[in-house]
């Protein structure tokens, strides 16, 4: 079969295309004929090594968290073990226990978007946040693989929804449920606040910043994929890491809501097995996901 892989952390030069043995499942696994694998910024910060101390890996490495693919002519989608290797390739080794069956009305590229992206916004909105009707969130990069499902889980929750996003971004945004677009070059999305919920998936200044956004007992929920500063919380507000893991059961609920038309999947740009996805993923301006299809 033919696979992405890397011999050792670099740029896009330690991407290859090769041919690589079919892999074996092992107990508890399911091999899955690829339809569709997407690409998410964990994947080319793993390649370049910048998540080496927590996540070291062995080379050669095919990467790629999550994709759909095809087990005895039926269509599962999931997540990847960090420990082996991933889905961009032809074939894939995934844990029963981190995918579901995909149900009829979803194909495979809006499948493969919705895993690790899609429990990227359920768990820390749904699980964590606990977003309610009435309350007002603030989300990060709203036109992102995470922010643009994000929008529509925010709202079909009932949130009053703003995001930071660019001038480009705002119609795009606008047009996923967001009620206010702040353009992060022109405004301080601090002069928007208070709100009961952040979710931060650009870590940085931007993180320190969104403690002061909170009303009293907000919450502010990080993913652990961007850099995120130490620096002590008020004692006033909730911070959280958010541990993205993926089961049977969260998966099968974001797979629903999207075969009812509650959560529209964002697939905006396709590729073969190729290099250049990674490219469009690490540039920074990617709008709703980037799918590869083997």
């Amino acid at each position: 079969m033919r696979a992405l892989r890397i011999h050792a952390y670099g740029g896009p030069e330690q991407l290859h295309l090769e041919d690589v043995a079919l892999p074996l499942p092992g107990k508890g696994q399911l091999l899955l004929k690829v339809k569709a694998a997407s690409v998410n910024p964990i994947d080319w910060k793993m390649r370049k090594g910048l998540l080496a101390g927590v996540f070291p890996l062995s080379f050669p490495r095919t990467l790629g968290r999550d994709c759909a693919g095809e087990v005895d002519g039926k269509l599962y989608a999931g997540v990847a073990d960090m420990r082996t290797d991933g889905t961009h390739a032809e074939f894939a080794l995934l844990p029963e226990h981190q995918l579901s069956r995909v149900p009829a009305g979803l194909d495979a590229a809006a499948a493969a978007s919705l895993c690790v992206a899609g429990l990227s916004a359920y768990i820390p909105l749904v699980e964590i946040a606990d977003l309610k009707k009435g309350q007002k969130i603030l989300i990060h990069a709203g036109a992102g693989g995470v922010g643009s499902l994000a929008i529509q889980i925010a709202r079909h929750l009932g949130a009053e929804v703003h995001v930071t996003a660019s001038a480009a971004n705002r119609d795009y945004s606008l047009s996923l449920g967001a009620a206010r677009v702040i353009d992060y070059h022109q405004e301080n999305f601090l002069n928007h606040a208070p709100y009961d919920a952040v979710l931060d998936t650009l870590g940085g200044e931007t993180h320190l910043r969104s403690m002061k956004a909170l009303k009293m007992g907000g919450v502010l929920v990080a993913l652990a994929a961007a850099p995120i500063p130490k620096a002590p919380a008020p004692a006033d507000v909730r911070v959280v890491m958010a541990q993205i893991q993926a089961t049977p059961e969260r998966l099968g609920k974001i797979f629903q809501w999207a075969a009812s038309g509650i959560l529209r999947p964002q697939v905006t740009q396709t590729f073969s097995l190729d290099p250049t996805a990674y490219a469009a993923s690490e540039s920074g301006h990617a709008r709703g996901k980037i799918v590869m299809l083997p």
